[in-house]
């Protein structure tokens, strides 16, 4: 008999459906119309993405404004739309693989940078660890020797994907 309650079953699912869609976004760009920019293609995954959180936070009456953190919001606005233009840029000019892995690797290192400097939180094991592993998977998807475009310009443009994904 499974014990997994029915709402952990449907939050795996929904985790997955996600991590789906988000694992596909550098592919999409590469296969999209010859014409369509890094903004354009950021542009249309945010309608896209907040439309369909809008309509399902008012679907289920989740939707209040009283007590809104206004000020984290814009924040948060912010890093979102500054996501996808990094990330697209740095996917266009490096490529899908090196693109994605520097923006998801760089990921661990920046949030625990941003934790010491904005909050001042102090570094922990768990964060030395996804940092050393961030860096190693880094290093051995450079170290393949594979057909790879190291692009200086859209290696920063992926940090700058990361560091907009951490805050």
């Amino acid at each position: 008999m499974n014990s997994i309650s029915p709402a952990v079953n449907r939050g795996f699912w929904l985790v997955l459906a996600a991590a789906f869609c988000w694992g596909t976004t550098g592919t999409a760009q590469a296969f999209a119309p010859a014409g369509a920019t890094p903004l354009a293609i950021g542009a249309l995954r945010l309608l896209v993405g907040g439309s369909a959180l809008l309509c399902f936070a008012v679907g289920r009456r989740q939707l209040h404004w009283q007590g809104w953190p206004f000020a984290a919001t814009a924040i948060a606005i912010g890093a979102i739309a500054g996501y996808q233009l990094f990330f697209f840029a740095g996917v266009a000019r490096t490529g899908v693989a090196v693109g994605t892995v520097v923006a998801i690797g760089s990921a661990p290192m920046l949030a625990g940078l941003m934790g010491l400097a904005l909050l001042g939180e102090r570094f922990t094991r768990r964060w030395l660890l996804s940092t050393l592993l961030a860096v190693a998977g880094c290093t051995l998807l450079i170290a393949t020797g594979g057909d790879l475009r190291l692009d200086g310009v859209g290696v920063l443009l992926a940090i700058g994907a990361g560091a907009a994904y951490s805050l």
